[in-house]
């Protein structure tokens, strides 16, 4: 591991030389945009959970999800604290809000702590080899078919080596995040490109380092990238975001520091156009979930709103997606392996 990460402190000094001058004239810090694009809040505009709560779609442990038009992917363990079989499970929205998901889920590999992603008819979906330690990094992807369901390529490919993967993808290009190592620690990311036949290449440069935390979790919107972060591992800490551009090269530069924005555990990230969606937990095992919502500015900052953040569900290991209007989260509603929950907002 100590060779892994020399290698990688070396890949992270020729990246910062790279792009020097591009983060000297980079990202400007929150609040400064001219012309602020309008933030998010209960009321402004109308910002309304179903007022039915939340409901169950299936049984896991640390779900992600994502969304393409109507069509959501969803992937989750089926075990809870060692590698066992991964499942995803399709669903649609409706027009009236409502989910209408698959009647069951389907195995499609074997790992931890999944992540996916999707553009057109495309699915990436990132995990660990380990279930509690830093190791290889896998990648699958596959096709939404007309029906709803997902054709997977019959392999997974390792691409990288830490933990706590996170993947978000906008037209054909990959943005990967995560932690060098357990605990609080280096953050990586790593870009790629999907391919006409839906494999990815990766950058052959590897993956470089952005920032220090914990669980970060990663969102396209546009060319603008957002990551969040916890600041430590495994307590209720300070919650970060970090935002940065894609490159017409692939490669990412990002604001010179990251910016306190919450407090919280466990965060997850949506952005659709200048729209971001955030949520976490309020404090450790099962409890109040909060979302906080924002606005990407012109020059690709972001504006959180002042009025902080709100309770929406209880649970843990929330997941949030955004879809036009739609705002679509799920989450465990017990510790373990237990009953997986989605609720659907609109604003």
């Amino acid at each position: 591991m100590k060779t892994f990460e020399k290698l990688q402190e070396t890949r992270c000094t020729r990246d910062r030389i790279r792009h020097a001058l591009s983060l000297t004239i980079g990202l400007a810090i929150a609040g400064m945009a001219a012309a602020p694009v309008q933030v998010l809040a209960q009321g402004i505009p109308p910002f309304v959970w179903n007022p039915s709560g939340s409901f169950q779609y299936d049984n896991g442990a640390l779900p992600s999800v994502a969304v393409q038009g109507t069509t959501i992917v969803e992937v989750h363990q089926s075990v809870s604290g060692v590698v066992g079989p991964l499942f995803y499970h399709t669903g649609q929205i409706l027009a009236n809000g409502t989910v209408q998901w698959a009647a069951s889920s389907f195995m499609y590999d074997t790992g931890a702590a999944p992540s996916v992603a999707v553009s057109g008819t495309s699915v990436i979906e990132v995990h660990q080899s380990d279930a509690s330690t830093v190791g290889p990094l896998y990648y699958h992807t596959g096709k939404i078919q007309s029906n709803g369901t997902v054709t997977w390529a019959a392999n997974s490919f390792t691409y990288d080596n830490g933990v706590a993967p996170s993947v978000a993808v906008a037209g054909s290009t990959v943005v990967e995040v995560h932690q060098g190592r357990t605990g609080v620690g280096p953050l990586w990311y790593r870009t790629g490109e999907i391919q006409l036949n839906g494999s990815v290449t990766w950058d052959s440069a590897g993956a470089f380092r952005y920032d220090t935390g914990a669980q970060p979790r990663v969102a396209i919107g546009g060319s603008t990238i957002l990551e969040v972060h916890q600041a430590s591992s495994g307590v209720v800490g300070t919650l970060y975001y970090h935002a940065g551009e894609i490159q017409a090269n692939s490669t990412v530069v990002w604001a010179g520091s990251s910016f306190s924005y919450d407090t919280g555990i466990a965060p997850s990230i949506a952005v659709s156009g200048p729209t971001v969606v955030e949520v976490h937990q309020a404090g450790t095992g099962v409890g109040s979930l909060y979302y906080h919502t924002g606005g990407i500015q012109g020059d690709g900052a972001v504006t959180f709103s002042s009025s902080g953040a709100f309770a929406y569900d209880t649970g843990l290991a929330p997941s949030v997606a955004v879809s036009g209007p739609t705002i679509l989260d799920v989450h465990q509603s017990a510790t373990g392996v237990s009953a997986l929950y989605y609720h659907t907002a609109a604003y």
